[in-house]
Protein backbone atom coordinates (compact mmCIF):
# COMPACT_ATOMS: atom_id res chain seq x y z
CA UNK A 1 0.00 0.00 0.00
CA UNK A 2 1.36 3.37 -1.01
CA UNK A 3 -1.14 5.84 0.46
CA UNK A 4 -4.53 5.89 2.12
CA UNK A 5 -6.47 9.09 2.78
CA UNK A 6 -10.10 8.92 3.89
CA UNK A 7 -12.31 11.87 4.77
CA UNK A 8 -16.01 11.49 5.54
CA UNK A 9 -18.47 14.15 6.67
CA UNK A 10 -22.05 13.23 7.65
CA UNK A 11 -25.27 15.27 7.69
CA UNK A 12 -25.74 16.82 4.28
CA UNK A 13 -22.93 14.44 3.70
CA UNK A 14 -20.02 15.09 1.44
CA UNK A 15 -17.69 12.13 1.23
CA UNK A 16 -14.25 12.23 -0.34
CA UNK A 17 -12.35 8.99 -0.45
CA UNK A 18 -8.97 8.74 -2.15
CA UNK A 19 -7.19 5.45 -1.87
CA UNK A 20 -3.88 4.85 -3.60
CA UNK A 21 -2.24 1.48 -4.12
CA UNK A 22 0.91 0.40 -5.87
CA UNK A 23 -0.22 -2.09 -8.52
CA UNK A 24 2.32 -3.76 -10.75
CA UNK A 25 0.15 -5.11 -13.56
CA UNK A 26 -0.99 -2.78 -16.31
CA UNK A 27 -4.78 -2.64 -16.72
CA UNK A 28 -6.63 -1.91 -19.98
CA UNK A 29 -6.72 1.75 -18.94
CA UNK A 30 -2.92 1.88 -19.11
CA UNK A 31 -2.20 2.34 -15.38
CA UNK A 32 -3.25 1.56 -11.83
CA UNK A 33 -6.36 3.79 -11.97
CA UNK A 34 -8.82 5.19 -14.48
CA UNK A 35 -7.21 7.90 -16.64
CA UNK A 36 -8.57 10.09 -19.43
CA UNK A 37 -6.79 11.93 -22.22
CA UNK A 38 -8.10 15.31 -21.02
CA UNK A 39 -9.73 16.45 -17.78
CA UNK A 40 -13.16 14.83 -17.70
CA UNK A 41 -16.01 15.27 -15.25
CA UNK A 42 -18.75 12.68 -14.76
CA UNK A 43 -21.93 13.50 -12.87
CA UNK A 44 -24.08 10.69 -11.51
CA UNK A 45 -27.57 11.69 -10.41
CA UNK A 46 -28.77 9.17 -7.84
CA UNK A 47 -32.34 8.32 -6.85
CA UNK A 48 -32.17 7.00 -3.29
CA UNK A 49 -35.47 5.16 -3.57
CA UNK A 50 -34.57 3.54 -6.91
CA UNK A 51 -32.78 0.53 -5.47
CA UNK A 52 -35.71 -0.28 -3.22
CA UNK A 53 -38.14 0.28 -6.11
CA UNK A 54 -36.33 -1.99 -8.54
CA UNK A 55 -35.38 -4.70 -6.09
CA UNK A 56 -38.79 -4.60 -4.42
CA UNK A 57 -37.26 -4.52 -0.96
CA UNK A 58 -35.06 -2.43 1.28
CA UNK A 59 -35.28 1.13 2.57
CA UNK A 60 -34.82 4.36 0.66
CA UNK A 61 -31.92 6.71 1.35
CA UNK A 62 -31.53 10.38 0.52
CA UNK A 63 -31.14 11.33 -3.14
CA UNK A 64 -27.59 12.31 -4.00
CA UNK A 65 -25.28 13.65 -6.69
CA UNK A 66 -21.83 12.16 -7.30
CA UNK A 67 -19.16 14.15 -9.15
CA UNK A 68 -16.12 12.29 -10.50
CA UNK A 69 -13.04 14.15 -11.75
CA UNK A 70 -10.77 12.19 -14.10
CA UNK A 71 -7.46 13.35 -15.53
CA UNK A 72 -4.44 12.12 -17.54
CA UNK A 73 -2.18 11.94 -14.46
CA UNK A 74 -4.10 11.73 -11.19
CA UNK A 75 -6.30 9.11 -9.58
CA UNK A 76 -10.06 9.77 -9.78
CA UNK A 77 -11.47 12.20 -7.22
CA UNK A 78 -14.99 11.12 -6.26
CA UNK A 79 -17.35 13.25 -4.15
CA UNK A 80 -20.98 12.64 -3.24
CA UNK A 81 -23.39 15.12 -1.69
CA UNK A 82 -26.75 14.10 -0.22
CA UNK A 83 -30.08 15.85 0.10
CA UNK A 84 -29.43 18.93 -2.03
CA UNK A 85 -31.33 17.88 -5.17
CA UNK A 86 -34.22 15.45 -5.55
CA UNK A 87 -33.99 13.10 -8.52
CA UNK A 88 -35.85 10.24 -10.16
CA UNK A 89 -35.12 7.07 -12.08
CA UNK A 90 -38.19 7.72 -14.23
CA UNK A 91 -37.05 9.22 -17.54
CA UNK A 92 -34.20 9.24 -20.03
CA UNK A 93 -30.95 8.74 -18.06
CA UNK A 94 -28.84 11.45 -19.70
CA UNK A 95 -27.82 14.36 -17.46
CA UNK A 96 -26.78 17.85 -18.60
CA UNK A 97 -23.37 19.37 -17.88
CA UNK A 98 -22.80 22.96 -18.97
CA UNK A 99 -19.36 24.40 -18.17
CA UNK A 100 -18.76 24.08 -14.42
CA UNK A 101 -22.39 23.28 -13.67
CA UNK A 102 -24.61 20.22 -13.60
CA UNK A 103 -28.37 20.35 -14.10
CA UNK A 104 -30.60 18.08 -12.00
CA UNK A 105 -34.26 17.75 -12.99
CA UNK A 106 -36.91 16.07 -10.88
CA UNK A 107 -40.60 15.38 -11.32
CA UNK A 108 -43.04 13.85 -8.87
CA UNK A 109 -44.30 11.03 -11.10
CA UNK A 110 -43.34 7.60 -9.87
CA UNK A 111 -44.21 4.05 -10.91
CA UNK A 112 -46.44 1.83 -8.79
CA UNK A 113 -46.29 -1.97 -8.58
CA UNK A 114 -48.36 -2.26 -11.76
CA UNK A 115 -45.94 0.02 -13.67
CA UNK A 116 -48.49 2.83 -13.79
CA UNK A 117 -47.39 6.44 -13.33
CA UNK A 118 -48.76 8.02 -10.16
CA UNK A 119 -48.14 11.36 -8.45
CA UNK A 120 -46.10 10.69 -5.33
CA UNK A 121 -46.15 12.90 -2.26
CA UNK A 122 -43.58 15.68 -1.99
CA UNK A 123 -42.10 13.97 1.07
CA UNK A 124 -41.26 10.95 -1.06
CA UNK A 125 -40.56 12.45 -4.46
CA UNK A 126 -39.51 16.06 -3.90
CA UNK A 127 -40.88 18.76 -6.20
CA UNK A 128 -41.12 19.49 -9.91
CA UNK A 129 -37.91 21.46 -10.10
CA UNK A 130 -34.61 22.23 -11.79
CA UNK A 131 -31.47 22.52 -9.65
CA UNK A 132 -28.14 23.99 -10.83
CA UNK A 133 -25.08 22.64 -9.00
CA UNK A 134 -21.48 23.83 -9.10
CA UNK A 135 -19.41 20.76 -9.96
CA UNK A 136 -16.36 22.26 -8.24
CA UNK A 137 -17.89 23.02 -4.85
CA UNK A 138 -21.00 20.78 -4.99
CA UNK A 139 -23.04 23.78 -3.87
CA UNK A 140 -26.45 24.60 -5.35
CA UNK A 141 -26.12 27.89 -7.23
CA UNK A 142 -29.76 28.25 -8.29
CA UNK A 143 -33.03 26.38 -8.58
CA UNK A 144 -36.59 26.86 -9.78
CA UNK A 145 -39.88 25.13 -9.14
CA UNK A 146 -42.23 24.32 -11.99
CA UNK A 147 -45.92 23.65 -12.47
CA UNK A 148 -45.12 21.00 -15.08
CA UNK A 149 -43.02 17.83 -15.03
CA UNK A 150 -39.45 18.41 -16.28
CA UNK A 151 -38.54 15.16 -18.03
CA UNK A 152 -35.05 15.85 -19.36
CA UNK A 153 -32.43 18.61 -19.61
CA UNK A 154 -29.89 18.85 -22.45
CA UNK A 155 -27.04 21.36 -22.57
CA UNK A 156 -26.75 23.56 -25.65
CA UNK A 157 -23.44 23.66 -27.47
CA UNK A 158 -23.00 27.35 -26.64
CA UNK A 159 -22.41 26.44 -22.95
CA UNK A 160 -24.94 29.08 -21.90
CA UNK A 161 -28.36 27.55 -22.52
CA UNK A 162 -30.11 24.48 -21.17
CA UNK A 163 -33.09 23.03 -23.02
CA UNK A 164 -35.65 21.20 -20.87
CA UNK A 165 -38.50 19.03 -22.08
CA UNK A 166 -41.66 19.49 -20.03
CA UNK A 167 -44.99 17.73 -19.73
CA UNK A 168 -46.54 20.74 -21.52
CA UNK A 169 -43.80 21.90 -23.91
CA UNK A 170 -40.35 23.42 -23.63
CA UNK A 171 -38.28 25.50 -21.23
CA UNK A 172 -35.00 27.16 -22.24
CA UNK A 173 -32.81 28.49 -19.43
CA UNK A 174 -29.77 30.74 -19.66
CA UNK A 175 -27.01 30.46 -17.05
CA UNK A 176 -24.52 33.17 -16.19
CA UNK A 177 -20.88 32.47 -15.29
CA UNK A 178 -21.81 32.01 -11.62
CA UNK A 179 -24.41 29.33 -12.27
CA UNK A 180 -27.40 31.59 -11.77
CA UNK A 181 -30.46 31.34 -14.00
CA UNK A 182 -30.31 34.64 -15.87
CA UNK A 183 -33.13 34.04 -18.34
CA UNK A 184 -35.97 31.67 -19.11
CA UNK A 185 -38.23 31.15 -22.11
CA UNK A 186 -41.17 28.78 -22.11
CA UNK A 187 -42.98 27.47 -25.18
CA UNK A 188 -46.27 25.64 -24.64
CA UNK A 189 -47.39 22.57 -26.58
CA UNK A 190 -50.27 20.16 -26.04
CA UNK A 191 -47.90 17.16 -25.86
CA UNK A 192 -45.47 15.93 -23.23
CA UNK A 193 -41.79 15.96 -24.22
CA UNK A 194 -40.64 12.62 -22.82
CA UNK A 195 -37.08 12.60 -24.21
CA UNK A 196 -35.09 14.41 -26.90
CA UNK A 197 -31.69 15.38 -28.24
CA UNK A 198 -30.15 18.48 -29.83
CA UNK A 199 -28.28 18.45 -33.13
CA UNK A 200 -24.56 19.26 -33.17
CA UNK A 201 -25.28 22.86 -34.21
CA UNK A 202 -27.88 23.22 -31.45
CA UNK A 203 -30.77 24.19 -33.72
CA UNK A 204 -32.67 20.97 -34.48
CA UNK A 205 -34.42 18.86 -31.87
CA UNK A 206 -35.68 15.29 -32.28
CA UNK A 207 -38.11 14.37 -29.52
CA UNK A 208 -40.24 11.49 -28.37
CA UNK A 209 -43.59 13.04 -27.49
CA UNK A 210 -46.76 11.76 -25.86
CA UNK A 211 -50.22 13.11 -26.66
CA UNK A 212 -52.93 13.46 -24.02
CA UNK A 213 -54.46 10.27 -25.41
CA UNK A 214 -51.27 8.39 -24.45
CA UNK A 215 -50.15 7.87 -28.06
CA UNK A 216 -46.41 8.34 -28.54
CA UNK A 217 -44.59 9.51 -31.66
CA UNK A 218 -41.47 11.25 -32.92
CA UNK A 219 -41.38 14.93 -33.87
CA UNK A 220 -38.80 17.40 -35.12
CA UNK A 221 -38.60 20.84 -33.49
CA UNK A 222 -36.43 23.91 -34.10
CA UNK A 223 -34.80 26.02 -31.40
CA UNK A 224 -34.98 29.63 -32.54
CA UNK A 225 -32.58 32.48 -31.76
CA UNK A 226 -35.11 34.01 -29.34
CA UNK A 227 -35.12 30.70 -27.38
CA UNK A 228 -38.63 29.76 -28.41
CA UNK A 229 -39.22 26.31 -29.90
CA UNK A 230 -41.29 25.67 -33.01
CA UNK A 231 -42.63 22.41 -34.41
CA UNK A 232 -41.25 21.52 -37.82
CA UNK A 233 -43.39 18.42 -38.13
CA UNK A 234 -44.14 14.91 -36.99
CA UNK A 235 -41.51 12.40 -38.08
CA UNK A 236 -42.86 10.10 -40.78
CA UNK A 237 -42.74 6.44 -39.79
CA UNK A 238 -42.53 5.32 -43.46
CA UNK A 239 -44.09 1.94 -42.65
CA UNK A 240 -41.98 1.28 -39.56
CA UNK A 241 -43.62 0.82 -36.16
CA UNK A 242 -42.96 3.84 -33.95
CA UNK A 243 -44.95 3.38 -30.76
CA UNK A 244 -42.56 4.09 -27.88
CA UNK A 245 -39.65 6.32 -29.03
CA UNK A 246 -37.14 6.96 -26.26
CA UNK A 247 -33.71 8.55 -25.65
CA UNK A 248 -32.96 9.73 -29.22
CA UNK A 249 -29.40 10.74 -30.03
CA UNK A 250 -27.97 12.60 -33.00
CA UNK A 251 -25.02 11.19 -34.91
CA UNK A 252 -21.97 13.50 -35.05
CA UNK A 253 -22.83 14.49 -38.64
CA UNK A 254 -26.14 15.96 -37.44
CA UNK A 255 -27.95 14.34 -40.37
CA UNK A 256 -29.12 11.11 -38.74
CA UNK A 257 -30.27 10.01 -35.32
CA UNK A 258 -30.89 6.75 -33.49
CA UNK A 259 -34.03 6.22 -31.43
CA UNK A 260 -34.81 3.42 -28.99
CA UNK A 261 -38.32 2.13 -29.64
CA UNK A 262 -38.72 0.83 -26.10
CA UNK A 263 -40.41 3.49 -23.97
CA UNK A 264 -37.58 3.03 -21.47
CA UNK A 265 -39.25 -0.02 -19.91
CA UNK A 266 -38.33 -3.68 -19.75
CA UNK A 267 -41.44 -5.77 -20.46
CA UNK A 268 -40.01 -9.04 -21.74
CA UNK A 269 -40.40 -8.08 -25.43
CA UNK A 270 -37.36 -7.43 -27.65
CA UNK A 271 -37.26 -3.83 -28.89
CA UNK A 272 -36.06 -2.19 -32.10
CA UNK A 273 -33.59 0.63 -32.76
CA UNK A 274 -34.86 3.17 -35.30
CA UNK A 275 -32.71 5.20 -37.70
CA UNK A 276 -34.03 8.67 -38.59
CA UNK A 277 -33.02 10.88 -41.50
CA UNK A 278 -33.11 14.28 -39.82
CA UNK A 279 -33.02 16.31 -43.03
CA UNK A 280 -36.09 14.55 -44.46
CA UNK A 281 -37.59 13.94 -41.00
CA UNK A 282 -38.40 10.29 -41.74
CA UNK A 283 -37.58 6.90 -40.26
CA UNK A 284 -35.35 5.18 -42.84
CA UNK A 285 -34.23 1.97 -41.15
CA UNK A 286 -34.47 -0.20 -38.07
CA UNK A 287 -32.39 -2.80 -36.27
CA UNK A 288 -34.97 -5.35 -35.20
CA UNK A 289 -35.17 -7.07 -31.80
CA UNK A 290 -31.93 -5.72 -30.36
CA UNK A 291 -32.83 -6.41 -26.73
CA UNK A 292 -35.55 -5.89 -24.11
CA UNK A 293 -35.84 -2.48 -22.49
CA UNK A 294 -33.48 -0.30 -24.53
CA UNK A 295 -32.67 2.46 -22.06
CA UNK A 296 -29.92 4.75 -23.31
CA UNK A 297 -27.40 5.02 -26.09
CA UNK A 298 -24.14 6.70 -27.02
CA UNK A 299 -22.86 7.18 -30.57
CA UNK A 300 -19.08 7.01 -30.99
CA UNK A 301 -17.43 10.33 -32.01
CA UNK A 302 -16.43 8.68 -35.30
CA UNK A 303 -20.10 8.05 -36.11
CA UNK A 304 -19.22 4.49 -37.07
CA UNK A 305 -21.04 2.67 -34.27
CA UNK A 306 -23.24 3.07 -31.22
CA UNK A 307 -23.50 1.29 -27.88
CA UNK A 308 -26.89 0.77 -26.26
CA UNK A 309 -27.63 0.04 -22.61
CA UNK A 310 -30.31 -2.68 -22.46
CA UNK A 311 -32.22 -3.38 -19.25
CA UNK A 312 -33.33 -7.01 -19.74
CA UNK A 313 -34.61 -6.63 -16.19
CA UNK A 314 -38.05 -8.25 -16.29
CA UNK A 315 -38.66 -9.86 -13.90
CA UNK A 316 -35.48 -8.36 -12.41
CA UNK A 317 -32.80 -10.46 -14.00
CA UNK A 318 -29.35 -10.30 -12.45
CA UNK A 319 -27.84 -9.47 -15.87
CA UNK A 320 -28.47 -6.72 -18.39
CA UNK A 321 -26.61 -6.10 -21.66
CA UNK A 322 -24.69 -3.68 -23.84
CA UNK A 323 -25.49 -3.93 -27.55
CA UNK A 324 -23.07 -2.65 -30.20
CA UNK A 325 -24.65 -1.36 -33.43
CA UNK A 326 -22.56 -0.81 -36.57
CA UNK A 327 -23.42 2.30 -38.61
CA UNK A 328 -20.76 1.97 -41.31
CA UNK A 329 -22.65 0.01 -43.94
CA UNK A 330 -25.73 0.99 -45.91
CA UNK A 331 -27.90 -0.48 -43.16
CA UNK A 332 -27.37 -0.40 -39.39
CA UNK A 333 -26.80 -3.83 -37.85
CA UNK A 334 -26.32 -5.44 -34.46
CA UNK A 335 -22.73 -6.69 -34.10
CA UNK A 336 -22.69 -8.23 -30.63
CA UNK A 337 -23.92 -7.95 -27.05
CA UNK A 338 -22.07 -8.07 -23.74
CA UNK A 339 -23.38 -8.84 -20.25
CA UNK A 340 -23.37 -5.97 -17.75
CA UNK A 341 -24.67 -5.43 -14.22
CA UNK A 342 -28.44 -5.16 -13.91
CA UNK A 343 -30.24 -1.92 -14.79
CA UNK A 344 -27.70 0.13 -16.77
CA UNK A 345 -28.73 3.81 -16.82
CA UNK A 346 -26.76 6.38 -18.80
CA UNK A 347 -23.88 5.75 -21.17
CA UNK A 348 -21.23 8.16 -22.51
CA UNK A 349 -18.03 8.08 -24.58
CA UNK A 350 -14.91 9.98 -23.58
CA UNK A 351 -13.89 13.01 -25.64
CA UNK A 352 -11.59 10.98 -27.91
CA UNK A 353 -13.87 7.94 -28.01
CA UNK A 354 -11.27 5.63 -26.48
CA UNK A 355 -13.31 5.00 -23.34
CA UNK A 356 -16.93 4.24 -22.57
CA UNK A 357 -18.66 4.91 -19.23
CA UNK A 358 -21.78 2.96 -18.19
CA UNK A 359 -23.76 3.63 -15.00
CA UNK A 360 -25.62 0.90 -13.11
CA UNK A 361 -28.55 1.47 -10.73
CA UNK A 362 -28.24 -1.73 -8.73
CA UNK A 363 -24.43 -1.92 -8.70
CA UNK A 364 -24.08 1.73 -7.61
CA UNK A 365 -21.07 2.32 -9.81
CA UNK A 366 -19.92 3.40 -13.26
CA UNK A 367 -18.15 0.76 -15.33
CA UNK A 368 -15.32 1.77 -17.66
CA UNK A 369 -14.50 0.19 -21.04
CA UNK A 370 -11.51 0.68 -23.31
CA UNK A 371 -12.60 1.12 -26.94
CA UNK A 372 -10.55 -0.28 -29.81
CA UNK A 373 -12.17 -0.05 -33.24
CA UNK A 374 -15.65 -1.39 -32.39
CA UNK A 375 -14.55 -3.67 -29.58
CA UNK A 376 -15.15 -2.95 -25.90
CA UNK A 377 -12.72 -4.22 -23.27
CA UNK A 378 -13.84 -3.82 -19.69
CA UNK A 379 -11.49 -2.27 -17.14
CA UNK A 380 -11.12 -4.03 -13.78
CA UNK A 381 -11.80 -0.66 -12.14
CA UNK A 382 -15.19 0.89 -11.43
CA UNK A 383 -16.16 4.36 -10.22
CA UNK A 384 -18.47 4.13 -7.16
CA UNK A 385 -21.45 6.49 -6.90
CA UNK A 386 -24.33 7.15 -4.50
CA UNK A 387 -27.21 4.73 -4.00
CA UNK A 388 -29.56 4.32 -6.97
CA UNK A 389 -27.65 5.74 -9.95
CA UNK A 390 -30.33 7.17 -12.27
CA UNK A 391 -28.62 9.38 -14.88
CA UNK A 392 -25.14 10.09 -16.22
CA UNK A 393 -23.65 13.30 -17.59
CA UNK A 394 -20.18 14.13 -18.90
CA UNK A 395 -18.13 17.28 -19.40
CA UNK A 396 -14.67 17.85 -20.86
CA UNK A 397 -11.83 20.23 -20.08
CA UNK A 398 -13.32 21.35 -16.76
CA UNK A 399 -10.76 22.34 -14.11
Amino acid sequence: MKMVHIYVKRGLAVSLIIIGFSIGAEAPQGGSFVKTEINTTLISINDGEAGALVAGAGESVADSVTVINLSPTSAPVIRTVYGLAASTLMGSPHAAVIGHYGIVTNHTLRVDQNLNFVNATIEVAGKNQVVVMDLRTLAVTDSMQLDANPWLAVAHKDNERVVIGLSDGWLVLKLDDKGNISGQTRTAFDVSIISFDLSSDGSSILAGVEAKSGTQSLAKFVLRDDDTVTLEGKTSAMGFVVDAPFSPRFAPNGKTALVLNSGGFSDGILDDVLVVDIIKNVVVDRVAQVSDGLESLAIHPSGEFAVIACLNAMPWSVTSHLAVISLTSGSAELLYSLPVEAVPEGIEFSNNGKQLFVGSTLANHISVYAVEDMMLERSPFVLPVGEGHAALGIGFGIK
